[in-house]
């Protein structure tokens, strides 16, 4: 049950932190194209599309405060990148961990003087503790240096597409 607890919570983790990283490089290249008004137009997509709405929006809004908001709702979804890694990155070690405490209690509460009785839940313990820390590190591996890259482009094209667009008001 352990175990399952803490796949479950990898599986959510990796598919939130692939979807917002896959929103970030959606939005940071086609900002990037927007701002340069040059290159190869990036392929059609859903994501897109939408990100290709948001941003006619915010450059079709009469109202400055409105733009804006737009503009600072995209810098916020970037600066989150790095901070949701670490988020689940440290919950699944906790998880490992808090089992690993409760594996060790039920070892404690059930030494009744058999060996067997002692060992089965120090197993749960180490296995809880050795999942966590494996799908930590797992995740770190596949996102860390992506997320820290992307989230720096990201800032960039938006503050760069941001000047672009003030300037033509």
């Amino acid at each position: 049950m352990a175990l399952l607890l803490i796949v479950l919570v990898f599986t959510y983790a990796y598919s939130k932190l692939s979807s917002e990283l896959e929103y970030v490089r959606t939005l940071a290249d086609y900002l990037a194209y927007d701002a340069i008004g040059g290159g190869e137009k990036p392929a059609s997509t859903l994501k897109l599309d939408k990100i290709r709405d948001e941003v006619e929006a915010v450059r079709a809004s009469t109202k400055h405060a409105w733009a804006n908001r737009g503009v600072q709702g995209w810098e916020m979804r970037v600066q989150r990148l790095e901070p949701a890694l670490a988020f689940w990155v440290d919950l699944l070690r906790q998880i490992g961990l808090l089992f690993t405490v409760v594996g060790l209690g039920l070892s404690i509460t059930a030494a009744s003087g058999d060996v067997t009785d002692l060992l089965q839940p120090m197993g749960l313990a180490v296995w809880t503790t050795v999942a966590g820390l494996s799908l930590s590190i797992l995740l770190t591996a596949r996102f860390g240096t992506k997320m820290a890259a992307w989230t720096d482009v990201g800032e960039k094209n938006i503050m760069a597409w941001q000047s672009m667009r003030l300037r033509d008001e």
